[in-house]
């Protein structure tokens, strides 16, 4: 290759690249500012981490957009439980506001074990999963025999309802409907009934639309309306974009 040609191959290589080097610098300077702003607004919180999903983010902020968002928080403090977040943010503006998104908040099993109401008699249970839902483990009887519930989880007015369905003890999986009207044990029947698992009230904007078992913790699903998202009202002026 003549030298005039590698000149010019070398200079056409640095005219595609340096657009796409910018962008990054910017798209990495967006997705700081929104770690900062998040943070502020969800605090308190150990870690925010946001993404943005346009390879174009730099040309759409032109237009006062950053486009989808991608955001993670670990260590999200609320009622005294440590929590996971990951939402999707969509067409989020330079301003903070969004035109919707989802997420889900995933509650660790043990923090969960604080929110689930403790029956009036005998040992409480301990949530978990066995891979395809929510169970709860404990003792039954005099003897303390081990016992594992399956349940259904239900949301109804932005509530859970964990309604078990069936119990395995000694090997044997019976329906509950069943142990309850044959037991003789009175408080397992009393610890068999549904629990309600209520939680503080969400931002406006904010719907709890379901719950599934999850490997790390119960994933609670949010519906997010458009708008401010999931701000704190007394961190509006505090934590606004800049």
């Amino acid at each position: 290759m003549s030298r005039r040609r590698l000149l010019l191959v070398t200079s056409a290589a640095f005219a595609v690249m340096a657009p796409l080097a910018g962008n990054a610098v910017l798209t990495h300077r967006a997705e700081q500012r929104i770690d900062r702003v998040a943070a502020c607004r969800l605090a308190p919180v150990a870690q925010v981490s946001a993404t943005l999903d346009s390879p174009l983010a730099a040309v759409n902020m032109l237009g006062g957009s950053v486009g989808d968002v991608d955001l993670q928080a670990d260590g999200l403090r609320r009622n005294g439980m440590a929590l996971h977040l990951d939402a999707h943010l969509r067409q989020v503006t330079t301003g903070g506001a969004t035109h919707g998104g989802s997420a889900t908040v995933t509650i660790p099993y043990p923090q969960l074990t604080k929110r689930l109401p403790h029956p009036d008699s005998g040992p409480p249970w301990t949530p978990g999963t066995d891979g395809t839902g929510l169970i709860l483990t404990g003792t039954a009887g005099t003897l303390g025999v081990p016992v594992t519930v399956h349940t259904d989880i239900a949301v109804h007015a932005g509530t859970l309802v964990v309604t078990p369905t069936e119990l395995t003890v000694l090997g044997r999986t019976l329906p509950v409907a069943t142990v309850r009207d044959d037991v003789r044990d009175t408080s397992l029947a009393e610890r068999l009934k549904p629990r309600v698992i209520r939680f503080p009230t969400l931002p406006t904007g904010v719907r709890l639309t379901g719950a599934r078992a999850a490997d790390d913790g119960l994933a609670l699903h949010l519906h997010l309306a458009s708008g401010a998202a999931g701000t704190r009202p007394k961190a509006e002026g505090a934590c606004a974009a800049r």
